[in-house]
């Protein structure tokens, strides 16, 4: 299966684009949904990252730590699989292995793993790759010395020898460019993980080209709500403020994201396949 949709994928890269606007509405319309089924992992979830950050887990010493950011990462894959199940399968979500309130622990779980890494080991690659090349140009342009730290590195972008300072400026830019797109191209895989029932990791590349801008306008409109929101809570409210900004995280942020990419998905996938009859 994974080869046909790789075929696919490659052959249709340049299709039309998914519609923006049908992803957003459908994103705020996946919120009650979540809720409705995975009530319980959004809670447990949020449960568990407030349990990191209180006394008690502070008193069972450094293995009660370790033992809530493991529960924490584990947990995460557990919310992310069950409400990209109910975004792409809806009402056939149980038949793919959702659990009561969306807890479960299944094949889908451990493909979203498998995933992850192989999509973290790859950007890392790519960003040790940049970072060689950079340390290269450093050396070449006789800045390796002067620019050994980051504030080294800013204050060779101010004050550095021209035309190094300004070449460098732009070197840094590039490689920034080129990590944020990669990161937004790399978006799709989990909701491919789940709606082709197999790992999907470096074949995302090919199913958001085309589809770069787009992904990260959506991205972008349903971010700035919360940060705005996150910018006018008074710092007073101390741990509470944390603690809300939590909440709105997990308990609308995430399935708002979810929703927006599980339509994007779709919506290109259904593209691809009408351009390909």
């Amino acid at each position: 299966m994974q080869s046909a949709a790789t075929g696919l994928w490659g052959k249709m890269s340049f299709a039309k684009s998914f519609n923006l606007w049908q992803a957003l509405k459908a994103s705020v319309a996946f919120v009650p949904k979540a809720w409705g089924q995975a009530w319980l992992a959004l809670v447990v979830l949020f449960a568990l990252v407030v349990a990191g950050q209180t006394a008690f887990v502070a008193a069972g010493g450094v293995w009660g730590q370790r033992a809530i950011i493991l529960a924490v990462l584990v947990f995460q894959f557990v919310v992310t699989g069950a409400l990209y199940r109910i975004a792409l399968f809806g009402r056939y979500a149980r038949t793919e292995g959702l659990g009561f309130g969306g807890v479960q622990f299944a094949k889908p779980e451990l493909r979203l793993i498998g995933a992850g890494i192989l999509v973290s080991l790859f950007w890392l690659m790519v960003f040790v790759m940049l970072c060689v090349v950079l340390a290269l140009f450093l050396s070449a342009a006789g800045l390796a010395e002067r620019a050994g730290s980051l504030e080294g590195l800013m204050r060779e972008f101010v004050t550095g020898p021209q035309p190094q300072g300004a070449i460098l400026l732009m070197t840094v830019v590039v490689i920034m460019f080129v990590l944020i797109t990669l990161s937004i191209k790399l978006w799709l895989h989990q909701a491919a993980t789940i709606g082709e029932r197999q790992v999907v990791s470096l074949n995302a590349l090919s199913l958001s080209s085309g589809q770069t801008l787009k992904l990260f306008a959506g991205y972008f409109l349903l971010t700035l709500p919360f940060v705005l929101i996150g910018a006018v809570v008074p710092a007073t409210w101390g741990q509470v403020s944390v603690w809300f900004n939590l909440a709105l995280g997990i308990g609308l942020f995430w399935p708002l994201t979810v929703g927006f990419f599980a339509s994007a998905y779709q919506q290109i996938v259904a593209l691809r396949t009408d351009a390909a009859d």
